[in-house]
């Protein structure tokens, strides 16, 4: 089961500035990791997870999750 609090808490607190989403990626597939089938990073930086479905009805019904994992970062001089 997920703590979501405790989860949401760690992706706001995770710094990922604009071109440097490295550790937000990071948790993110590391999160994702214990429940898909499968996680990779595509080319452009985007965390893909993957969970196949079970059972012998076709076709599977699929959800997409999305989310926008940067944040504003300022150079204050």
């Amino acid at each position: 089961m997920v703590d979501i609090v405790a989860l949401l808490k760690t992706l706001s607190e995770t710094p990922g500035i604009s071109g440097y989403e490295d550790q937000v990626r990071e948790t993110v597939a590391q999160v994702f990791g214990r429940y898909a089938d499968q996680v990779r990073t595509d080319a452009l930086g985007n965390v893909i997870a993957l969970k196949r479905g079970l059972g012998e009805m076709e076709p599977r019904r699929s959800i997409m999750l999305a989310g926008h994992t940067d944040e504003i970062g300022l150079i204050v001089t």
